[in-house]
């Protein structure tokens, strides 16, 4: 507590210096006055002035509580909790509020009030500063107003929006996050605030490297960042899109000015017309555009390795028996099965293709630098295709036949194949050479293999 009076005493200020404390209370510019008991007993011209009272005396009749509404803006009882107040002052020698103060005439305004506990003279006093903060409150007010406006706006646009500010040291921080990006970040605002790695933990394993590289040489070189990538959240992974747009401040700090938009619809829908262009829709297995595009780049890489590879294209033998006497469906089913056989027979390189109605190919690459022996690989994967696909298929039937019937067919088929390397012709050449096989095999009465 500091002591005012009293010379020789520890932190007490002498008879002298009196005068300056008294000259230095009266011409303050904030108001002020001392507190004795739960009665003012002291008040300087700024306050007389702020308060509106027409001279020292008619303020220092007024009870202390008429200088205050019944409540507090928390809800408190105003003279209780002044009296809560004083109590903390005593007890920390200080204590720093804001409080709403009544004027004479009725009217309200908000203070920040500084509260000392001193010894003046040989009585304990509260030592009481304030600053009318009215202004300050409605600044804040507004801007409050105006960011809940802001966020109400935002949240109505389908993607999040963020400002993420980087500093010339190399530090970063968000500065702002719209509650739509909380949402498809997966994390609050608070923790995205307090620390903007909190996204990267959101990115998917196997793209977070690339995303914080990213990250980083869009912050080192001043340049917008632009990221579509996988995030991890407790529902299934999305896709989204994140992009920024550096804006370089006059202390040196950059402001990434950035949208974040969930693309995870898109992505599907980009699949599914990729699945649609490039796959068979029954089998799964890559259609007869794919084939070619996989065909070309083993001839490619054949001319790289100098390494031979085949080519098997195959046809059922009795398929159309199947069709004709259960109809389609069963036949769907067939086919199904036969790729699913297919793929069991070869490599995982290896790539087995619908070519249309009941023909495949498989194409097998990276074989051997010696053709025999590439041939002699190639008859023995299409020897296993042949055993495989004449074992009898065992089909349930949905229509047609009673329905859940077990339906047993036997379906065998003709293949050609041949052995590819880059120099020797173009994809054409030797599809044609494997389909011309193909039809010598069917010729020759079927489940046999020809070399092209």
């Amino acid at each position: 507590m500091l002591r005012v009076g009293h010379p020789g005493q520890a932190g007490g200020i002498s008879p002298g210096d009196q005068g300056c404390f008294r000259q230095l209370f009266d011409l303050s510019p904030d108001p002020t006055w001392i507190i004795a008991g739960n009665r003012f007993v002291e008040c300087n011209e700024a306050a007389i002035k702020t308060l509106g009272y027409p001279s020292r005396d008619e303020l220092l009749k007024v009870h202390p509580g008429k200088l205050s509404p019944p409540k507090q803006a928390d809800g408190e009882d105003s003279f209780v909790k002044a009296e809560r107040m004083m109590a903390i002052a005593r007890a920390r020698d200080s204590h720093r509020f804001e409080w709403i103060h009544s004027r004479a005439d009725g009217t309200e305004f908000v203070a920040e009030v500084t509260l000392a506990a001193i010894q003046l003279s040989d009585q304990p006093v509260i030592y009481c500063v304030w600053r009318d903060i009215t202004e300050r409150k409605q600044t804040e007010q507004a801007l409050a107003r105006s960011k809940h406006q802001y966020d109400l706006l935002v949240s109505k646009i389908p993607f999040g929006t963020y400002i993420l500010n980087s500093k010339p040291d190399g530090s970063f921080g968000l500065d702002y996050v719209s509650p739509r990006a909380e949402e498809l970040f997966d994390a609050s605002a608070q923790s995205l605030l307090a620390d903007a790695t909190v996204v990267f933990q959101g990115i998917h394993p196997d793209d977070r490297e690339a995303f914080i590289k990213l990250n980083q040489d869009g912050i080192d070189q001043l340049r917008p960042f632009e990221w579509s990538g996988r995030v991890v959240s407790k529902g299934p992974v999305k896709f989204l899109h994140i992009g920024s747009t550096p804006d370089k401040q006059a202390n040196g700090d950059v402001l990434w000015l950035g949208i974040v938009e969930d693309i995870t619809q898109r992505k599907q829908m980009e699949e599914q017309v990729r699945e649609l262009a490039f796959y068979d829709p029954l089998t799964r297995l890559p259609n007869r555009r794919l084939m070619g595009d996989r065909l070309i780049q083993l001839l490619a890489e054949s001319k790289r390795s100098n390494r031979y590879g085949a080519l098997i294209f195959l046809d059922l033998d009795n398929f159309k028996a199947l069709n004709d006497k259960h109809g389609h469906g069963l036949g769907d089913l067939l086919l199904v099965q036969a790729a699913m056989r297919l793929k069991n027979c070869v490599r995982e390189v290896d790539t087995v293709a619908r070519f249309g109605g009941d023909e495949f190919v498989v194409m097998m690459g990276d074989l051997n630098e010696d053709k025999a022996a590439s041939t002699a690989f190639a008859r023995s994967a299409a020897e296993k295709i042949r055993a495989a696909l004449a074992d009898p298929y065992r089909l349930v039937a949905t229509h047609g036949s009673p329905a859940g019937a077990l339906i047993e067919h036997r379906c065998t088929a003709s293949l050609g194949a041949v052995v590819y390397i880059d120099r020797d012709g173009t994809h054409d050449d030797f599809l044609r050479l494997a389909d011309t096989a193909m039809y010598l095999a069917k010729k020759a009465g079927g489940n046999s293999i020809r070399l092209g």
